[in-house]
């Protein structure tokens, strides 16, 4: 394969994991969730950087780009939806960057295993050789390692939207 195949084919990829999941047992959900890519780019106007969003779908991405992964929400009932967990894989092509979710009282936690989930700063335990001896050490994970993040919303309110992303940078 050669590198515009291995982009397109990471792009696609990369558009089609959060539909599966979005699929994935919702069909009597009141939520309706829409995902999408989005290349992020810094541009100067006016002399000073802002940033521009480009949907990737029938574009390539190249190591080093950084990609908006993005859910957005919306309840299409008159009830609001309590306790709703929204979660999002960092694909496994791109190294997780940051995450952002535009509601009042969400709670954000993140995983590197795919299974157990905790607020910042993550531990783990390592081994280590000092003097001869094997030891345990707990340290702090690199956010770079994570490979998902879980919103947590108190409520979404009937008729109400979200937006939730993460940010992730191509490998």
């Amino acid at each position: 394969m050669n590198n515009i195949q291995i982009t397109k084919a990471l792009v696609a990829a990369l558009l089609a994991a959060p539909l599966l999941a979005q699929s994935a047992g919702a069909q009597n959900s009141p939520l309706k969730v829409t995902s999408s890519t989005l290349l992020v780019k810094e541009v100067q106007q006016d002399g000073k950087t802002t940033e521009t969003l480009t949907d990737t779908a029938n574009r390539g991405v190249a190591p080093g780009d950084l990609l908006q992964l993005q859910q957005r929400v919306e309840n299409t009932s008159k009830a609001a939806v309590k306790q709703l967990k929204l979660n999002m894989a960092v694909p496994a092509a791109t190294s997780y960057v940051g995450q952002q979710c535009d509601v009042d009282g969400v709670t954000a936690l993140f995983t590197i295993d795919g299974k157990s989930y905790a607020a910042e700063p993550l531990k783990k335990f390592v081994t280590v050789t000092e003097n001869g001896q094997d030891t345990r050490k707990e340290v702090t994970v690199n956010p770079s390692e994570y490979t998902g993040v879980r919103w947590q919303l108190p409520e979404l309110r009937g008729g109400g939207v979200i937006t939730c992303f993460i940010r992730a940078s191509v490998k």
